[in-house]
């Protein structure tokens, strides 16, 4: 009850804190070069005031605060011709010590070209993107960081790749069916540290259907703020030939990476409010590595084998709250990892429920989002912990 108490002040407090920053959003500027070519810069950014209730001082059972950027992005955005163009995306992140599973020792940064590739919009039902891109397998992966319903995404939803879910190859993608229907198709680099049984590609395929407005881009949204009517489903698969060994040392047990997962995603306006319901399911597998003498780290751990899925619903009140919107939101999650932490057959419930204040929709943006992180199998250093955290995003 106490410390419930006290997360309350320090939500209220955090957002408070947030509301007085000055921020001022306005749009990218944008270079024309002749007809058809155009350079537009935009920036964005997500500020975390984040308090948990572990993690520190002398016994590591003490309150951790940290104030970090999630985000913190620069983008160009080029068009060569009117079928051509580019991206690219250069990112900070921290310095942070809050983590998905632990607070560090101490603070841990991070700063890297995140995309870089290339766009041809050839035909409605073929395009392509070459390049430094996004894995194409999970939706809530591809809905846009800076466009999500809650927080964030979820936190044990990525697949086992080392560059920030990202990777290097080739997507063919389109729109079939009055986009309808869309596939993706992927090549990736995939696990290529130099420990692997081969140097293999990582191939992913996915599929959604669209029954209401279509989304028709390459990148998703996690709720349109009652701009469109949508109803999706979707699924992928995804498989990478001897991706790791079971046995690192000794270079035996070559095991297969393959995952699956299908998702649903509603959207609804009405007169009432705006009305958001999303869910997935995802399963990767290593063909048991994880039970080798020494296993490749990349098959345990929270992107290593695993399955598990979320679920998360919003509602957007139809009125202005002074001169915003007020979207409330709340996501329940269950999986079950391989080894995590050194623990076997791990079990994470994860439980958050948070509210959205839209000044400008997403281009200005103040969340405080409160979750409670359960493990089935506790141990000395492995315990249940609470987080809150305050977010300020901005982009122009």
């Amino acid at each position: 009850m106490r410390y419930g108490i006290k997360l309350l002040a320090k939500a209220a407090l955090a957002l408070g804190l947030l509301f007085i920053l000055p921020v001022h959003v306005q749009a990218g500027p944008k270079i024309n070069f002749g007809d058809e070519s155009s350079l537009t810069i935009n920036y964005a950014a997500q500020l975390y005031l984040q308090n948990r209730d572990t993690g520190s001082g002398p016994e590591g059972d003490d309150d951790t605060t940290d104030i970090f950027f999630r985000r913190n992005r620069l983008m160009f955005v080029g068009q060569i011709s009117e079928k051509q163009g580019f991206y690219l995306a250069i990112q900070q992140q921290g310095d942070k010590r809050i983590f998905e599973t632990m607070v560090a020792d101490s603070p841990v940064k991070e700063f890297d070209v995140l995309d870089a590739y290339y766009n041809a919009d050839l035909a409605p039902v073929f395009k392509v993107r070459a390049g430094l891109a996004k894995d194409q397998l999970v939706r809530e992966n591809n809905e846009g960081c800076f466009d999500p319903l809650s927080l964030d995404r979820s936190l044990f939803v990525y697949t086992p790749l080392t560059r920030l879910s990202r990777d290097y190859g080739v997507i063919a993608w389109g729109n079939l069916a009055k986009s309808k229907v869309q596939y993706r198709l992927a090549a990736m680099k995939g696990n290529d540290t130099g420990d692997d049984p081969k140097s293999s590609l990582r191939y992913t395929g996915r599929v959604h259907l669209t029954l209401l407005d279509p989304e028709d881009g390459l990148t998703y949204s996690g709720t349109y703020l009652g701009q469109k009517k949508v109803f999706t489903v979707g699924a992928g698969y995804q498989f990478e030939p001897d991706a790791v060994f079971g046995n690192v040392a000794a270079q035996t047990m070559a095991s297969d990476y393959t995952a699956f997962t299908y998702d649903l995603f509603f959207e609804y306006p009405t007169s009432a409010g705006t009305f958001t319901a999303s869910g997935a399911y995802l399963d990767v597998d290593f063909d048991d590595a994880y039970k080798g003498g020494d296993p490749d780290a990349r098959s345990t751990g929270l992107t290593g084998q695993k399955n598990g899925w979320y679920g998360k619903a919003g509602y957007l009140l139809p009125k202005k709250v002074g001169p915003g919107n007020l979207q409330f939101f709340g996501r329940y999650e269950k999986w079950e990892f391989a080894n995590l932490n050194d623990v076997f057959d791990q079990e994470i419930k994860w439980i958050g429920a948070g509210l959205n204040y839209l000044v400008k929709g997403q281009n200005l943006r103040y969340t405080v989002e409160f979750a409670n992180t359960d493990f089935d199998k506790e141990t000395d250093t492995v315990e249940d912990f609470n987080t809150i955290t305050a977010m300020l995003q901005f982009r122009f």
